[in-house]
């Protein structure tokens, strides 16, 4: 698992980095597997939220509490749900400030 600089991650969150091959009947849990998550800079992951086998978050993003994460995240994205889908594309707001 590898998680970039400035993170901030609530309570409660579930990184899923293993599960196994289905084995036979004397041992249905067969051989472990191990998984990557990769978690970008500056990334915001709410309270209770699961991140699934091979997810990468991309820089600057957003998970909404509880959300489950299935599959990528593009950066400067926020996702939400079960499964977790984008609900917004984020601005730089820093850089939008300095606009005004």
């Amino acid at each position: 698992m590898t998680i970039g600089d400035n993170c901030d991650i609530a309570p409660d969150v579930t990184f899923l980095t293993g599960g196994h091959q289905m084995g036979d009947h004397s041992r249905r849990a067969g051989k472990g597997e191990s998984y990557h998550i990769t978690v970008g800079s500056g990334v915001w992951i709410g309270g209770r939220v699961t991140l699934l086998l091979n997810t990468s978050i991309g820089d600057g993003s957003m998970i909404a509490a509880c959300a489950c994460v299935p599959k990528d995240v593009p950066a400067d994205t926020m996702v939400a749900g079960v499964p977790a889908k984008v609900m917004k594309e984020l601005e730089d707001f820093a850089a939008v400030a300095q606009k005004e």
